[in-house]
């Protein structure tokens, strides 16, 4: 949420992360390091300096496992905003990638429950396509994939309806709400343009 910066009058509407449940077989992987680390203790302890060693690196890559996966887990969040969908992907402690779709860029979203496991616990896959059906986002293990999808779906029908107008009625007033979108940077561009407009006109 820090690291995510919105736009003026954009609002957060929903955070997704994957299904808690999918991610239970690395926390058990860690849980049974730290078993044999407590149940050998004292078997480590009577082998001198290589017997310590070794239950320490137990615990370590016990602890590691875990909490590496409740970063991972914490860290890959997908928004959902009033003005666009974006997707925040962590591959590891150093590794990041951002990605982010408006709704007026989305040509197609579906969802897909899949397994006796899936269909159990409803969690599945989400597909955000883009232009020429490209698969720009993919959602693995997400609770409730086909609720996720109507959602955006709306949001998306919903945000064209207000913000693609049809520049033959009041082109001023369309104009004027698509600044609102814009990023600081872009808004310099379109000052830049105007300002050469007016004092071309005012010649």
């Amino acid at each position: 949420m820090k690291d995510l910066k919105l736009k003026e009058q954009e609002r957060i509407l929903n955070q997704v992360l994957q299904y808690g449940l999918t991610k239970i077989w690395f926390y058990l992987l860690g849980i049974l390091f730290l078993l044999v680390a407590a149940f050998f203790m004292f078997w480590f302890f009577l082998h001198d300096w290589w017997g310590i060693t070794l239950f320490i690196l137990l615990i370590l890559l016990g602890f590691f496992i875990i909490f590496r996966n409740y970063y991972l887990w914490k860290k890959n969040i997908f928004y959902i905003t009033t003005h666009r969908l974006i997707d925040i992907e962590q591959r590891g402690f150093f590794e990041r990638i951002v990605s982010e779709i408006p709704y007026d860029q989305i040509e197609d979203v579906h969802g897909k429950i899949s397994g006796i496991l899936g269909m159990v616990l409803k969690f599945g896959n989400v597909y955000i396509q883009t232009g020429a059906g490209r698969v720009k986002i993919v959602l693995n293990n997400i609770k409730r994939p086909l609720q996720l999808q109507q959602q955006i779906n709306e949001l998306r029908e919903r945000y064209l309806s207000k913000y693609n107008y049809d520049f033959s009625g009041d082109v001023v007033s369309v104009i004027a709400d698509k600044l609102y979108e814009l990023e600081l940077p872009d808004l310099y561009k379109v000052k830049k343009v105007l300002d050469n407009r007016i004092n071309k006109l005012g010649k």
